[in-house]
């Protein structure tokens, strides 16, 4: 079992069971392929368009389904792992426009 002070990789934390400001330079900004690992340090569910996390001190937006796994799983001081899928999915927007993203996953430990 690993101790509090020892570095987990995003594969060493749970599947989730769920059902369905300032952009200064501390904010976590993953991009495709990228994960980080930490402890939940805050949550503001209403800053941004679905809420902020920040993990070990530095913050992050979140997507819908990550705030709703989130919520569900929410400890404070628990570890979470997130990363950006380097495959890219779309969407087709109000204006019938087609959007493209990487999808983020997160994981929690408590």
């Amino acid at each position: 079992m690993a101790t509090n002070n020892e570095t987990s990789s995003f594969e060493d934390f749970p599947e989730p069971e769920t059902s369905d400001d300032d952009g200064g330079s501390d904010w976590i900004d993953l991009e495709p392929g990228d994960e980080v690992t930490g402890r939940i340090t805050g949550f503001s569910p209403n800053a941004g368009r679905n809420g902020v996390v920040e993990i070990d001190g530095r913050p992050t937006y979140i997507t819908a389904s990550i705030r709703r796994q989130l919520i569900a799983e929410l400890v404070e001081g628990s570890q979470m792992a997130l990363r950006v899928s380097e495959e890219e999915e779309s969407f087709e927007d109000d204006d019938g426009e087609e959007v493209t993203y990487n999808p983020k996953e997160a994981r929690f430990k408590r």
